[in-house]
């Protein structure tokens, strides 16, 4: 079935996507609450070293190995059945972290495994929601909702910490992700609500060769498009060395290496929260005044800049604190307005048969050396120290970006593509 015709001027006349809109925000407000719970529960609760949470985050990334299976699920189903038993999932595997802690059953063993199944019903979520929005939206529409999702997502990359940072002083680690499990909970309902009827696709041959060869289209189809190709690259390099080496050793630096207290580190992802919010009001204003590659290279330059504010952080605790929080506001403006614009970009250009593909292929390429770089930087940090191991991973994964897109046809992108054929 087509996405809804242009008449439909405004989203906010759009009500299933104003619902796909509420679920997608309840669910992001409480990832965010776990992303900040979990490496907090690693390092105070079980007392981690640097290699145990390296494999913490290998653990919490390794199911986006899987991104290119789920984008071919994706276009051979109906998406609405499985946003909505993801999000139940999660809420079920939550639930049982904080059950373990008062049964005093808890162990870094207990949480491996379910930090691995919730990143896996997350990518299954992340690939199945970036495809059936363009199920619910016109093309005329797309960046108006991208805006909005990635408004709503840096909401809850602000709220979901500061909140969490609260909670700590009065409840313990454990307990904080209740809240994210009842997030899930509702986003499941908001989700369950949606009307528009989904016509299931039509039947393709599911043999082991058919599905490896639908992968295969979706890989090639970006791979091959020198606008998407360099996007690809790039978020791969960034994935390794800043996404999964840099972020899985983070709170470690932050917590044990500069002493902050642990309900500060809240307060200090807020930062990238803050900057987020500002990005996503920021993002379509300027899409429309500038040219689309220059969005996608200069935001890439001065946000992945920002980050060797980070392993410079010294002094007293303060000042430590204001860069860490500078770093963070920098990267989620720069960020966010990366993001909508490389989102809408690939939407438009993208055919409908190959949403759900392009989406995994390009989730895949980018996030697939997330795990690896978690355990590398853990190796890495137990071996020579947790700051050098920091210079060292951001000084790569900021700078190779930045090259790859300067270096493409991207950069020189005016303005957006027609939509293909829908």
């Amino acid at each position: 079935m087509a996405p809804p015709t242009s008449e439909q001027a405004s989203l906010w006349r759009n009500a299933d996507f104003l619902r796909l809109w509420a679920g997608q925000s309840l669910s992001q407000f409480g990832s965010y609450v776990t992303y900040f719970a979990i490496p907090v529960i690693a390092v105070t609760v079980l007392n981690a070293s640097p290699e145990e949470m390296g494999v913490v985050g290998f653990l919490l990334r390794a199911p986006m190995v899987l991104f290119l299976l789920f984008g071919v699920l994706a276009d051979r189903v109906r998406k609405r059945p499985i946003l909505i038993w993801t999000d139940v999932a999660r809420a079920v595997l939550l639930a049982l972290i904080p059950v373990a802690w008062f049964a005093d059953m808890l162990t870094l063993a207990w949480l491996y495994v379910v930090v691995f199944l919730i990143g896996l019903f997350g990518t299954m979520f992340q690939v199945t929601y970036r495809s059936y929005f363009p199920f619910l939206v016109p093309p005329e529409n797309f960046l108006e909702g991208n805006s909005k999702l990635q408004l709503t997502e840096s909401l809850a990359n602000t709220l979901g910490p500061g909140v969490a940072a609260a909670l700590l002083k009065v409840i313990a680690a454990p307990v904080l992700l209740i809240v994210d499990a009842v997030s899930y909970l509702a986003s499941a309902v908001a989700v369950a609500l949606i009307k528009r009827p989904e016509d299931r696709p039509e039947a393709d041959d599911t043999t082991a060769r058919q599905i490896h060869r639908a992968i295969w289209e979706g890989v090639l189809w970006v791979m091959k498009h020198p606008l998407i190709r360099p996007l690809a690259i790039s978020s791969a390099a960034y994935s390794l060395f800043i996404l999964g080496a840099m972020n899985s050793i983070y709170a470690l630096y932050v917590i044990r290496e500069l002493g902050v207290p642990a309900a500060w580190f809240g307060s200090i992802l807020a930062g990238g929260g803050v900057g987020a919010i500002i990005g996503a009001l920021l993002a379509v204003r300027v899409m429309r005044r500038y040219s689309v590659g220059g969005v996608l290279l200069w935001s890439t330059a001065y946000g992945n800049m920002a980050l060797f504010l980070i392993p410079l952080a010294s002094g007293p605790t303060w000042l430590q604190v204001t860069m860490l929080v500078v770093a963070q506001v920098l990267t989620g403006a720069t960020a966010q307005i990366f993001f909508v614009t490389n989102t809408t970009l690939v939407q438009t250009i993208t055919p409908p048969h190959l949403q759900g593909r392009v989406v995994a292929s390009i989730y895949s390429l980018g996030l697939i050396p997330a795990p690896l770089g978690a355990l590398g930087a853990g190796l890495l940090a137990g071996a020579v120290g947790i700051r050098p191991a920091l210079w060292a991973v951001i000084a790569i994964g900021a700078l190779v970006p930045i090259a790859a897109l300067a270096w493409s046809p991207l950069a020189k992108l005016k303005q957006m593509p027609e939509p293909a054929e829908r």
